[in-house]
């Protein structure tokens, strides 16, 4: 079974897409004509006329992004490109990354109150999403973390159970997940496997090369198989 949710996506992560992410302590501040010609004329295209101040230089990796904080249309916008002029990410941005829930409104504050199952909620995420105001944290019930997303005026948009996965090799699972594996392998080439935390119970997940075909098996904890799938795009 393919995990219910990413925890990447718990409260405190931004849960639009980000190209690249940034490390704490390498940017630097730069004057907008002091950035490589491409970006500029990037920059300046996506501004729509607004005045860019300053721009952050970030290092990621070989590659260095360009940020820019600026008010478009009364609406403030992050825009980040990379010095050949390719476009990032630009997004609408909030005014707090993170919150506790009696700073949230109310009606947030209501719905939060209802979902979380009489769990305690510290710290509230609040993104862009959906194109409106959403605020998100995670619970945990009953050994389980379950996401929230409410958008700001009370809708619950999302009640997710987080799905946790780990990458091992095979010789870490528990000897019935192995001696499952191999069987259902039939001598095919097991990968490395995605232990993930189910529902219940752990679950064991692995691509294996049976034939030259590439099958997705997948295993409960006791050995049982619970499912064995050719891979899209072998048929």
């Amino acid at each position: 079974m393919p995990p219910l949710r990413d925890p990447g996506t718990a409260c405190g992560s931004v849960i639009l897409l980000a190209l690249f992410a940034t490390t704490p302590g390498n940017a630097q501040e730069i004057k907008l004509a002091d950035c490589p010609p491409a970006a500029r004329k990037t920059l300046e295209n996506e501004a729509q006329s607004s005045p860019i101040a300053t721009v952050r230089r970030e290092q990621e990796g070989d590659e260095s992004v360009y940020w820019a904080d600026l008010t478009i249309q009364g609406k403030m916008y992050a825009i980040g490109v990379l010095g050949d002029g390719t476009l990032v990410e630009m997004n609408l941005a909030v005014d707090e990354a993170e919150l506790t829930l009696d700073r949230c409104p109310a009606p947030v504050q209501a719905t939060f109150h209802r979902e979380a199952m009489g769990e305690k909620i510290s710290a509230v995420g609040k993104d862009i999403k959906y194109g409106t105001t959403v605020f998100e944290t995670v619970v945990h019930h009953r050994g389980h973390a379950y996401e929230l997303v409410v958008a700001e005026d009370g809708t619950l948009v999302e009640k997710v159970l987080v799905i946790d996965d780990e990458e091992l090799p095979l010789d870490r699972c528990p000897a019935a997940v192995q001696a499952a594996l191999k069987h259902h392998a039939r001598g095919g080439a097991i990968s490395e496997v995605t232990r993930s935390t189910g529902i219940l119970h752990p679950t064991f997940e692995a691509e294996v090369q049976v034939k030259n075909r590439i099958y997705l098996i997948e295993v409960a904890e006791n050995g049982r198989l619970i499912s064995k799938s050719l891979e899209a795009g072998e048929e």
